[in-house]
């Protein structure tokens, strides 16, 4: 199992690693292309879209094809694609590369979680999903931190092309990996046919009837939904936010987005362990500890955005960095303990329930996105207006909260007692 869960960790890496690294180079690459540095964000946020909708076609395949061999393949297809990126030419040219490659990322993320499922009891979810939080986040640094760095001495192809490199290794250690049956780390279910849980993670409209059953599932999926059009943007831009608005180079720009967001990494197994530990005596633990990081994660995302609106002086940025920082370490131990609760639900929604999880906060980063492209136009060429705007909105995402904590311990229960 440790090789399994190391394959799928390194996949995670390189594919969140893949979403983020044309984004600190929108100015050069712009530039380099002659169109506006805004549509680089409607490029990035139309990736996550493709990447999505594909995941349903990824889903159906899923019924005839093993999550193994889907993997191979859509991570073989993103990596072949994002090589080719580096011939592009003008804006449309970027954008077709970019949405055919979002058509293999769009399986990855999904297919990983679905494993991660069987691999991983009920009671060790949090951490593990913890752990791939982590991971995510460090990738999503990691393209960050390539483009942001090889920017100021090489071209923007460079680092487009090192992560294709590292997607196709990635190709072939997934051979290695030994896929686990379907509801077999579920100590909290009776054993069930894996004929009727089927091999794929996809949305089956006959399970929607039952899943509105457990209403506290439903209102999980509306946080992610609304959280994510809040704060969804908030770390892709960040490099080209600092660049654009206040003059800073892009290796500096860099190292504070290392500093602020690399807290992420260790908050997602941080808080995935602190959750675990709270559910054995609490049901409603894990989402108090997500209430109480969603509630302080944007008061000090909110401060620290108005900050530079006051002052540049060097004082306002270091107070500015250990503001954003907590914020950013708050908000690194949200989604675990989602995707841990959600892992309640029985086998045979479960594929349904963790795609539209996924569906959801993708489809919300995107709208982040286009709201952040949107406020730049609206305040001359300006991303922080943006940045304090979308903190205030991630506040209001708290009053979500209040129903899902009512109504999970009795949704556990039913569930338990096979009334869903």
């Amino acid at each position: 199992m440790a090789k399994n869960t190391q394959i799928l960790a390194i996949l995670t890496l390189f594919s969140s690693t893949l979403f983020s690294i044309i984004t600190p180079m929108a100015f050069e690459i712009s530039s380099a292309l002659s169109f506006d540095e805004n549509q680089v964000i409607f490029i990035n946020s139309m990736f996550l879209m493709v990447g999505a909708i594909s995941s349903l076609f990824w889903a159906f395949l899923g019924d005839k094809i093993s999550r193994k061999i889907l993997l191979i393949i859509s991570t073989l297809e993103w990596s072949i694609l994002t090589l080719l990126t580096i011939f592009s030419t003008n804006f449309f040219s970027l954008l077709m590369f970019q949405l055919i490659t979002a058509i293999g990322f769009g399986a990855t993320l999904p297919l990983i979680f679905s494993l991660t499922v069987d691999l991983v009891g009920s009671e060790n979810r949090g951490k593990k999903f913890g752990d791939l939080s982590a991971i995510y986040v460090l990738g999503n640094g990691l393209g960050q931190m390539l483009s942001g760095f090889l920017i100021d001495y090489y071209t923007w192809q460079i680092p487009l092309i090192i992560v294709s490199i590292c997607g196709l290794f990635c190709t072939g250690f997934l051979f290695l990996v030994e896929e686990p049956a379907r509801g077999a780390k579920d100590d909290l279910y009776k054993a069930i046919d894996e004929s009727a849980l089927g091999l794929g993670y996809k949305i089956k409209f006959k399970d929607l009837k039952q899943i509105w059953k457990v209403k506290s599932t439903i209102w999980i999926l509306l946080l992610n939904f609304a959280m994510f059009i809040s704060i969804g943007a908030i770390s892709s831009f960040f490099i080209s936010m600092l660049k654009n608005d206040y003059g800073v180079s892009s290796t500096l720009a860099t190292m504070f987005l290392i500093i602020i967001f690399g807290s992420q990494v260790p908050a997602g197994p941080i808080f995935g362990k602190l959750g675990d530990k709270k559910y054995k005596t609490d049901k409603k633990g894990r989402m108090k500890i997500v209430f109480i990081c969603l509630l302080s994660g944007s008061i000090l995302y909110i401060i620290a955005f108005s900050l530079l609106f006051i002052s540049n002086e060097f004082s306002i940025v270091i107070l500015f960095i250990i503001l954003a920082l907590g914020g950013a370490f708050l908000f690194g131990g949200i989604d675990p303990l989602t995707q841990a609760t959600l892992g309640i639900n029985p086998p045979q929604i479960r594929s349904t329930i963790y795609s539209l999880n996924y569906l959801t906060y993708t489809f919300g980063r995107s709208i982040s996105l286009l709201l952040l492209g949107q406020f730049f136009i609206a305040f001359n060429n300006l991303y922080s207006p943006g940045y304090f705007i979308l903190s205030i909105m991630a506040l209001t995402c708290t009053l979500l909260l209040i129903p899902i904590v009512r109504l999970l311990p009795k949704d556990i229960d039913n569930i338990k007692s096979e009334k869903v």
